[in-house]
């Protein structure tokens, strides 16, 4: 095992010896502990010799106080122990923030919201914050020490932080430099890195001492810029006296060959293992328009599934490992640089896309890349005057040879030219035997001297061998085909029949909880990390409609009127964004309102307010309208964007707010006016309908809020005028439609109440009928009512070979919720609201995860949309995890 890591100018060195390391993620919270060693062992397999661990503190630590690190689906040190049996480095990332499309990025829920443990400020130098940090880095930093690669395991870097240049950090040195002494001072010895998500080393380490800024680079594979980008940054990373480390990036290996072409030392493709959220919950994130629920499935491709089946890009790896491999420490000393176009030509005139190595000693690495769907012709000119026509296969970036000098492998002569890649090098006292792999069409050249002063050439052309025969030194080469190829196949599903049941009204499982008196809690003051959260409200008559600000993440609103006018009004992912319930004002209304919490902020996005890292979960602010205002006009012009603007001006015009015209647009005006007080002890809510650009707001003097088109509303003070100051760009053809300002009450609270995701998963399943109880599920599906609920049980499946399932679940505009044992395996939104990540139709339920059948399956399917939503039914394979 390896015992040292250096880090120098442009190079990595593993004892001594320069490397270049693959590196897979591989992520024990998305897997079940049974399947760790299977994933280990496909990822030492496909050649990686380093796994990417991130260590989500959400998940060891779900109460303050009480980190668990030593459970069966939580033991840190038997997965570290795994790695180390297999020989797989590990690079630990610890955090505090992870992102990875988790809840809060991997941050506990007990720092989000109105959390009474919540901090005023995250990923900062907030001294809250840095206590609950200090907390988890005493209890997980040990652990990671004991295993380093210093004290014999497996640890051979650790990342503190994770793409901090995204996130707007006031002070990125202090916070970085408290992180890395917590780090140092329980005894982490490896280099700890930070990687910047978008360039910015500075903002991303902090420039804190003894951390190693790396590069997260996630370019489009397409891209015919990336290798000059990725050579900038071993260029600038050079400069620092350091090595090109990128710990993230695409899964295509045609991209990963261009990043180590243009110098990077550890790449670092993001989930190439893909996982499932059985075990923690998907984030909301920043991947929608502008907002999304990500996936239970967490697969973006890699090679290999979820479920652990190798994909054809598991075999692009060996490839790329087995030529990595045989040029060992000459590839990974090279110098990257630009492709010579007097060396590799496109033949057809266009210029060529990829990079080259400039190897030590002399002799070039080139990669050529085929971006297209057909082949790339190229002429390759060695330093010797051989011209050779070659293809590169389309979507391939062969590593091929340039007059690369024999002598580093104990013989005389020159590799000077090959169209097939080197996979084997064996040097010995017999002599020199060289490995390819390539086609019929591959070709390989050396000049090697013989005993007498004269030169032998040797050629191969396509698939064989060939040796010297007067040679000095004997040197023997042979080209192979690829070897065999181990991509599983995808497995076949096949209809799942089932069978409707009697569905349990889901509000009747819900625990009561004390009426409040003020405004309703968030889910993180009740106590909430995950599951859902209902009120019932009596709205008095004259109200004209309800305010929902804040409310997230699926908001259900149901309407009972003594007008009639009552029904379910659909479920609402707005991501915080103003929710407007339009109510009879001739009547009471009776209101229950219920928000599902899928997952808090991975990122922080002010475009909406639950995307806001730290935001919580809930029912936000719920508001009764009661009357309305149009405050479009007669706002003062107070700061001008021309040239003649000397701060405020003595006699504002007045204008309607975002209409002064300007030759300067895109520069800001300030209009101002004073909102008068309310009547009758109401609040006001401000709404800027059809914004088209963000604008500042300041109310009373106070500091400027941003006000986004996304959630266009400013909530005034109560009782009291209001002075309101608006800092908006000057937008030919309209800032916004109009200004509208709601005089607006709470509505009287009259129940509350919550339930844990893990306790509704096991009331539903006790209140399920047992089999047989109900009707057949229909062939061609199920049409549900607005707030329409379905309970579904599937039909037993035939005996097969494989204990694991793959479900994949039908229907628009209905969220389905899968149940095995009494537990949550996954939750599914088809349609509505958007979802983004990996496959919103798929489930995945491993071998083993409940005591009894894993194919008694519950289905809760529950309409989304104001019309309604359609179930069409489930189709399911066996799968041997």
């Amino acid at each position: 095992m390896t015992s040292r890591i250096d880090l120098s100018s442009s190079r990595l060195e593993l004892d001594g010896t320069p490397a270049v390391l693959l590196c897979s993620s591989v992520f024990p919270f998305r897997l079940p502990a049974d399947q760790w060693a299977h994933r280990l062992d496909l990822v030492r397999d496909s050649g990686y010799r380093m796994i990417d661990l991130y260590v989500h503190w959400g998940f060891h630590e779900q109460e303050p106080g009480v980190i668990d690190l030593d459970s069966e689906q939580r033991d840190l040190r038997r997965f570290l122990a795994l790695a180390q049996e297999r020989e797989l480095l590990v690079m630990a990332r610890p955090g505090p923030y992870i992102c990875s499309e988790t809840d809060g990025g991997g941050l506990p829920w007990w720092l989000h919201g109105d959390a009474p443990t919540a901090p005023s400020a995250l990923r900062t130098t907030d001294p809250d914050y840095l206590a609950a940090v200090d907390r988890w880095f005493t209890a997980v930093m040990p652990v990671l020490a004991d295993a380093q690669t210093t004290r014999g395991g497996p640890v051979a870097l650790v990342q503190i932080e994770n793409e901090l240049d995204f996130f707007d950090c006031p002070d990125p040195e202090a916070y970085m430099t408290h992180l890395a002494e917590r780090a140092r001072g329980a005894g982490i010895e490896v280099p700890l890195i930070a990687c910047a998500g978008q360039g910015d080393l500075a903002g991303a380490s902090g420039d804190a001492p003894g951390v190693v800024p790396t590069v997260n680079l996630y370019p489009a594979d397409s891209s015919t810029t990336f290798d000059e980008e990725t050579r900038h940054y071993a260029r600038e990373l050079g400069d620092r006296d350091l090595p090109l480390l990128v710990t993230e990036t695409n899964r295509v290996h045609r991209t990963l060959r261009r990043e180590i072409l243009a110098g990077a030392r550890l790449v670092a493709p993001y989930l190439q293992t893909s996982g499932f959220d059985h075990l923690v919950l998907p984030s909301a994130g920043n991947w929608g328009d502008p907002g999304n629920l990500m996936t239970h499935d967490y697969d973006f491709d890699g090679y290999l599934t979820p479920d652990g089946r190798r994909r054809p890009e598991y075999d692009e790896a060996r490839d790329l490992t087995a030529t990595l491999t045989a040029w060992g420490g000459r590839l990974a000393a090279a110098a990257p640089v630009p492709l010579d176009p007097a060396a590799v030509a496109d033949t057809t005139g266009g210029p060529v896309v990829g990079g080259a190595l400039a190897l030590p000693g002399g002799g070039t690495i080139v990669g050529p890349a085929a971006l297209g769907a057909e082949e790339l012709p190229v002429r390759l000119r060695s330093a010797s005057g051989i011209e050779l026509a070659a293809s590169v296969p389309a979507g391939a970036c062969p590593f091929w040879s340039l007059d690369v000098p024999l002598d580093p492998w104990g013989a005389p002569g020159t590799l000077r030219v090959a169209t097939a890649e080197l996979t084997g090098v064996e040097s010995g006292p017999e002599g020199l035997s060289l490995t390819f792999t390539g086609g019929d069409s591959s070709e390989v050249r050396l000049a090697v001297p013989t005993a007498g002063g004269g030169e032998e050439l040797l050629e191969l052309r396509g698939p064989g061998r060939a040796a010297t025969l007067q040679a000095a030194t004997a040197v023997s080469i042979r080209i192979g085909e690829p070897g065999p190829r181990l991509a599983d196949p995808e497995p076949v599903l096949h209809a799942a029949g089932g069978e409707l049941l009697p569905a349990p009204a889901v509000e009747d499982l819900l625990d009561a909880r004390p009426v409040p008196e003020g405004a309703l809690p968030g889910a993180e003051a009740l106590g909430l990390a995950d599951g859902r959260v209902a009120a019932e409200l009596e709205v008095p008559a004259g109200a004209s409609g309800l305010l929902l600000l804040g409310a997230a993440d699926l908001v259900r609103v149901s309407v009972d009127s003594a007008d009639g006018a009552g029904g379910h009004r659909g479920v609402h992912g707005t991501h915080g964004a103003p929710i407007r319930v339009p109510l009879g004002p001739a009547s009471a209304h009776r209101v229950q309102v219920t928000a599902e919490i899928w997952g808090r902020a991975n990122f922080d996005d002010a475009r909406l307010p639950a995307l806001r890292l730290g935001a919580g979960r809930g029912l936000g602010t719920v508001l009764a309208i009661h009357g309305s205002t149009d405050l479009t006009d007669l706002w003062e012009v107070r700061e001008l964007p021309d040239r003649r603007a000397r701060g405020r001006l003595d006699q504002p015009p007045l204008r309607g707010l975002g209409g002064w015209s300007s030759a300067n647009p895109g520069r800001p005006v300030r209009y101002g006016r004073t909102v008068p007080a309310p009547d009758g002890g109401s609040a006001q809510v401000l709404v800027l309908h059809g914004l088209t650009e963000p604008v500042r707001v300041a109310v009373g003097g106070a500091a400027e809020q941003l006000v986004t088109p996304g959630s266009p509303v400013v909530l005034l003070p109560t009782g009291a005028p209001a002075e309101v100051e608006v800092l908006a760009p000057h937008v030919p053809g309209g800032l916004l439609e109009r200004v509208e300002l709601l005089a607006v009450r709470p509505p009287r609270v009259t129940a509350l109440r919550t339930v844990r995701e893990e306790d509704l998963a096991a009331r539903l399943t006790e209140r399920a009928p047992a089999a047989g109880a109900g009707a057949p599920l229909p062939r061609e599906g199920l049409r549900l009512d607005a707030g329409e609920r379905l309970l579904v049980r599937l039909d037993a499946a035939p005996a097969t070979a494989g204990p694991g399932r793959l479900l994949e679940l039908a229907g628009e505009d209905v969220e389905v919720t899968v149940l095995v044992g009494g537990r949550r395996v996954s939750r599914h939104v088809l349609g509505a609201p958007a979802v983004s990540g990996g496959d919103a139709h798929r489930s995945w339920i491993p071998a083993g995860w409940s005591d009894g059948d894993p194919d008694d399956v519950l289905l809760l399917v529950e309409a989304l949309g104001a019309g309604g939503g359609m179930f069409g039914g489930a189709r399911r394979a066996a799968v041997p995890r």
